[in-house]
Parts: C-alpha cells; structure tokens; sequence
C-alpha cells in the first residue's frame, strides 16, 4: 500500500519483493508511478439582502454559479458525504437544498417554521436540525427524502444572538440549543427526537460546542459565565468566569486540549480543558470587538476574524496556539461576518458584507490570495466542502 499526499503527479515507486526459497533468497524489483491530484473544495456563501447563495470554485477562486432561494439566507451547512448544502432562510421559515455534485436545487423549499436561523447535521449525513428562533422549534430534516419528519419544542432564542446556538456532538448523539432568552439549553436526543433535559444556566447563553471525544459541552453567556456541561448526565460540571467583557463566541482545539472565547472586546481568551483553568489573554490589535473563530485540522492555529465600531478596519488573526500570541493580522474588507476553513487548513474563508465578497486566507504564508464577488448582498453565511 502507498499512501500520497496531494498534489502529487507523476511519482516512480520502487516495488522490492523478496522471499526465500529452498534457503536461497529471491527479490524481484519492478517500477510504477503513482498520482495523486488535489481535489479543490466548493465554496457556498448565503447573500442575505438579495435572497441568492454564490457557489464558488475553491481551484479557479471564482464564482460557479449563483442559486436563488427564499427570505434571508442566514446560515450554510455542508453534509459530511459531500452531497448536499443545506440553506436556512430566516424569514421565509424554510430550508433550501442544493446537491453538491452539480450545484442545482433540489425541490422546493423545505418549510420548517418561524425564524430557520442555524443549522446542524448529524455526523452520519442522515438528519439535519434547524433551529426556528421565532417558532421556539427545532425542525428534523430526513436527508433521504428531504422532508420535515419531527417538530420539536425548545425554549424561547433570540435573532439577535447570530452565533453559535446550535450545536451537535461529534458522536452525534445530543443536540444543544441555546435558548437565550430563557436562560436555558434544551437537550435533544437524537435517537428519539426527544428533549430529554432543560439545563439552566446564567446570563443569556450564546453560543454551545462540544469537546472532540463529546464527553463535554461549553456554553458562554455574555456576562462573563463559560457553563460546562457533562453530557453523560447532562449536569452542570463546572462554571468559569472570565473577566473580560462580553464574551460571545467559542472554539475548541480539534485536540480536546484548549478552549478559545472571543466576544465584544478586544481579547481573546484561552483556557486548558483539563482543569477549566484560564492560561492566556491575547490582545488583538485594531480591533474593539471578534466575530468568528475557526481552529485548524492539527490545533496549532487559531483564526479570529475581528472589527472595528468607529473605524472601518475588518481583520483576520492568526493565533499560534503553542506561545498563544498573534502572529499575524491581515486587513479585510470592513464587515467580516463568518469564517470556514477546509479540510487540511491550508485556506481559511471570510464572508464580508461590506464590500460584498469572499476573502481566501491561504494559511502557508498567512497571506490574502483572493476577494470573490459575493454575487449578492449581505455575505452571511459560508460552509466549504472539503
């Protein structure tokens, strides 16, 4: 067996097999080439004002196509096999579909309910989970047949939270809404479908992940709480304080070994998941508040997409985990929204409102290599294929 890494065209192996026959030894040697040609991934980001989603090229850095949906396309999520993007319209309380192997649409908009805003699937590409912000639903999508199998009622969210409240285990077996206005998180089981538990916890919850191995969920509020949640009894294991403001958004090392909170400020704050314990409070240069934050594939790098309120000065930061200092700030266009990074985090992928763009952060050189017309207005949403 040999095994390549892309790109890799036109390589000589040499093949030695030997044996020993009657005590005198054998080998024969023969030649063969083998390729490996890089598979570049498809790009698709939602235009929020214009009510379309851009398909892009992640080879040529260029726009496919542009697919036209329903009211405000908020959220983007890819099945893990590659074969559908899933489209939660926020307005319009519907999902659209679009098959991946040939960019079209599939059928008619899937209706699942007031406020579709986010969106998770299982890790088996089976089901699809959308979280209706104004129904107090989550809405269960068969991928098979495309249609809406189970209705389930949740606590009360809020469309002003636009960041993680929605999140699966790895193992796929729990599903977590944040239900913002009520202080809680609702606990679906996915094996039936059934809220098996309503945890509470403090200020307002935002956003929800999981640890890799799924034994640990982390919930942040904006008034300085992290909640950590064990899921094997779905009880509060530990809560954190962290004193800087605002905290909204988080990311855990696909390692298990670091959890990293950013938010209305400045900071971005680290913590080591074996004891909870904060190790490091990273400044961020040029920037009053943090959007989105992506990890890459081998947990050495952080990526923070950052902004300013008074000036115009979007940016993206890279972190290395090792020192936890920035290494490197690249300015963006002035709105970024949401980042996605593909599959050996060699490019990371900026939507931005302002100018109407996608923004290819080529992760070697940390260097920016491309800004894609959004083919819309209001780049939102952004999922990568591969």
């Amino acid at each position: 067996m040999v095994t390549v890494t892309p790109p890799l065209l036109g390589t000589v192996v040499t093949i030695i097999a030997s044996a020993e026959v009657n005590n005198v030894p054998i080998s024969i040697t023969e030649f063969t080439v083998v390729s490996c040609q890089q598979t570049f991934e498809t790009v698709y980001v939602t235009n929020e004002f214009s009510n379309n989603i851009t398909v892009i090229d992640g080879q040529e850095n260029m726009p496919i196509t542009t697919l036209p949906v329903q009211n405000t396309p908020f959220r983007v999520a890819i099945t893990q096999d590659r074969s559908f993007a899933y489209v939660a319209n926020l307005n319009s309380g519907s999902v659209s579909v679009i098959r991946i192997s040939d960019n079209t649409l599939v059928g008619d908009p899937i209706s699942t309910g007031g406020g579709s805003q986010n969106l998770v699937i299982t890790p088996d590409s089976a089901f699809v989970y959308v979280y209706n912000i104004d129904a107090s639903t989550v809405s269960v999508i068969e991928v098979s047949e495309n249609r809406v199998v189970q209705c389930i009622s949740v606590g009360k969210g809020s469309r002003a939270n636009t960041y993680n409240n929605i999140a699966i285990t790895p193992d796929g077996q729990f599903v977590y809404i944040a239900n913002t206005q009520d202080s809680t998180i609702s606990v679906i089981q996915t094996s039936n479908n059934v809220v098996i538990k309503t945890i509470s916890v403090p200020n307002s919850p935002l956003s929800i992940t999981s640890t890799p191995n799924s034994q640990f969920v982390y919930v942040v509020s904006p008034f300085g709480t992290i909640t950590v949640i064990e899921t094997s009894n779905q009880t509060i294991f530990d809560t954190i304080n962290t004193p800087v403001p605002n905290p909204q958004n988080l990311a855990i090392t696909p390692s298990g070994e670091f959890l990293y909170v950013i938010g209305g400020s400045q900071f971005v704050e680290a913590f080591r998941i074996a004891d909870n314990m904060r190790i490091a409070s990273i400044e961020l240069s040029r920037a009053n508040f943090s959007l989105d934050i992506v990890i890459s594939p081998s947990s050495d790098f952080v990526y923070v997409i950052a902004n300013q309120v008074f000036s115009p000065f979007g940016s993206i930061n890279v972190i290395d985990i090792t020192s936890n200092t920035v290494i490197k700030q690249v300015q963006l266009g002035n709105a970024p929204q949401q980042l996605a990074i593909n599959t050996d985090g060699s490019r990371v992928y900026v939507s931005n409102a302002n100018p109407d763009s996608v923004e290819v952060f080529q992760t070697s050189n940390n260097e920016l290599i491309a800004k894609i017309p959004g083919g819309g207005n209001g780049a939102q949403g952004i999922a990568v294929t591969s």
